[in-house]
């Protein structure tokens, strides 16, 4: 159990898409890449091959969303691979929004949920899950790992991951706010991050 935490994990948001740039939740929703994204994208996979070195040894893994594929091809390139070679799982998806999807954060406010900053980890957004929900098939995921593995994602299963990885209780981590560009390195229990 929590074999994961012996392995290295290299774990890389998606680039900025449309719905970043209007402030919207895309959540299991999508809209693809903007420019910037594709180039955060590329420079991640070029940063990637600098800090991880030979990546024969290493699976790859990405949330099944066009975005995250995307991103995940774009690295894989830039770091000098196929761009297809990682397995999509659905258990890397960005939390289910539900009816509030594709809101901005003022329209969701305007609706009688916890604020966000409380970090409720047991809310279900109506028709969406928790963040309890994500920690959980998060933690699923994170259970099936063998070997070191680069990751591309979304905030909430990176933000999830974070947690797992440095073993803190649902409910104990505060909000995370990981950027678009720059790779979070998990490993032996510590965090190291590169790039912006």
């Amino acid at each position: 159990m929590d074999r994961f935490r012996s392995l290295t994990l290299y774990v890389i948001r998606h680039g900025e898409c449309e719905h970043n740039v209007a402030g919207r939740a895309a959540a299991q929703n999508d809209s693809p890449l903007t420019a910037n994204g594709r180039a955060q994208a590329r420079a991640n996979g070029a940063l990637l091959k600098s800090v991880a070195g030979d990546l024969s040894a290493f699976d790859f893994f990405a949330s099944p969303l066009h975005r995250t594929c995307t991103t995940m091809e774009l690295v894989r390139e830039a770091a000098g691979l196929p761009p297809i070679g990682y397995i999509a799982d659905r258990r890397l998806m960005e939390i289910d929004f539900g009816d509030h999807t594709w809101m901005t954060r003022d329209e969701i406010m305007r609706h009688p949920v916890p604020n966000p900053e409380n970090n409720d980890w047991d809310f279900v957004r109506p028709g969406g899950e928790s963040l309890r929900h994500v920690f959980d098939r998060v933690g699923r995921f994170l259970e099936t790992l063998t070997r070191d593995s680069v990751i591309v994602t979304h905030y909430g299963p990176a933000w999830m991951i974070h947690t797992h990885c440095l073993g803190i209780a649902p409910g104990g981590a505060a909000l995370w706010h990981p950027p678009h560009a720059g790779i979070m390195r998990l490993s032996a229990g510590a965090e190291t991050y590169f790039g912006e």
